[in-house]
């Protein structure tokens, strides 16, 4: 790992202890169903409150936005984005399709990404300007041009129920994890990927990991994804993409 920053490489023990405590949870796991009917269980918390004074202590004046105990402002050192178990299904039912999401967002600017995925024994690791890397090693940029009709596209369930599976390029896909559908569609298992309705949390990490490989992110009309748009609780209202530079792909 001799071309990652220490700042990064400290981010990825962290990940990474983050990765072990959701795997000891889930020896002893308790699901609950949230308001909204999504299942949280003592593995996402427990992750969670691992995570955030362990970031905080990492670069001064931060603070933490996570999903499971909530939004503070931005501290004037950055603000980290964290989701302690992405794809919580799959994790609570024993699929290995879920992971650790962390990122670090600095003046509307993403500076650090850091995603780990237990099950698959994955870490795939982003600074801004100094690449992405998988497991330790750089990953290669995203090939350009159209998605061919064999290659796989991760689409969101909504975005199925409007739009006939036909009129989208490649085959469809979902995960049930964006930190899934995110980090392979950096290592090109996924052609593209294509989001909607996911909080600033949800995506911070896999989105410098792409930005780092050369994907093209942008909302399916053509507007730009902009991070200041997206500092708020609230979620992602529109159609976005992660997908190779011209794709030629619009909604």
């Amino acid at each position: 790992m001799s071309s990652i920053s220490p700042l990064l490489a400290e981010l990825d023990g962290i990940a990474r202890r983050g990765g072990e405590i959701a795997l000891e949870a889930r020896k002893t796991l308790v699901r609950e169903l949230k308001p909204d009917g999504s299942i949280v269980t003592n593995g996402d918390r427990a992750v969670e409150t691992y995570l955030r004074p362990a970031l905080t202590a990492l670069v001064a004046n931060t603070t933490v936005w996570g999903e499971e105990f909530g939004f503070e402002e931005e501290g004037s050192g950055g603000w980290w984005l964290v989701d302690p178990v992405d794809g919580t299904t799959n994790y609570a039912f024993g699929a290995p399709y879920w992971g650790v999401s962390i990122g670090l967002v600095v003046e509307d600017r993403l500076q650090l990404g850091a995603i780990y995925l237990p099950d698959l024994d994955e870490m795939y690791l982003a600074e801004v300007g100094a690449g992405a890397f998988m497991n330790g090693q750089r990953m290669a940029p995203i090939p350009s041009g159209p998605i061919r009709p064999e290659e796989i596209v991760s689409y969101p369930e909504r975005l199925l129920r409007r739009y006939p599976t036909e009129s989208l390029p490649g085959r469809v896909r979902c995960s049930g994890a964006f930190v899934i559908d995110g980090t392979f569609t950096a290592n090109q298992r996924f052609r593209g990927m294509v989001g909607q309705c996911e909080k600033l949390y949800d995506v911070a990490a896999s989105v410098l990991i792409n930005l780092e490989v050369g994907a093209e992110i942008r909302y399916t009309s053509g507007d730009a994804f902009l991070i200041s748009d997206l500092k708020r609780d609230a979620k992602i209202d529109q159609p976005w993409m992660m997908f190779p530079r011209d794709s030629g792909y619009f909604l």
